[in-house]
């Protein structure tokens, strides 16, 4: 078993990135290999700096999400890792869609995004309503403003 960071910050993701076209079988065994998968002892990923593959295939095979490890890092780029290392046997081979992003920091919020160029990028989402602190455990939120 695979030892992870244990340390560290936590970003939580939302959502699916569905593929452009049906995946095929050959595709999805390709996928499947690629997920939980540590960049690091696959240097012919040309992807340094970056750790394991948080991804994983939707229940119905329509597309990839997070798939909740406790610490992930970086996702917009194993995206492109992944579509990188796809589009080597299929030059075809994409996603469409936005995964929300929310960190440990209330204000960290931001959405992998994917772009017209048919990457993954990192774009950020606007606060909306008033930042307080809890008083009895120092705790941040975002009060939605009501309206009605």
């Amino acid at each position: 078993l695979r030892e992870r960071k244990q340390m560290g910050y936590s970003t939580n993701f939302t959502g699916e990135l569905k593929f452009t076209a049906e995946a095929t079988a050959p595709q999805l065994a390709a996928l499947k290999a690629m997920m939980g998968e540590d960049c690091r002892e696959h240097p012919e990923w040309n992807a340094p700096g970056l750790y394991y593959i948080d991804l994983e295939l939707t229940d119905d095979f329509t597309g990839i999400k997070w798939n909740g490890a406790e610490k992930t890092y970086e996702l917009e780029k194993l995206v492109n890792v992944v579509l990188r290392v796809m589009r080597e046997k299929w030059p075809q081979f994409g996603l469409t869609g936005t995964l929300g992003a929310q960190g440990e920091d209330v204000e960290d919020r931001w959405a992998l995004q994917m772009g017209e160029d048919g990457f993954a990028h990192k774009v950020k989402r606007a606060m909306t309503g008033k930042i307080v602190t809890c008083p009895h455990c120092d705790e941040r939120f975002a009060l939605e403003d009501a309206q009605g």
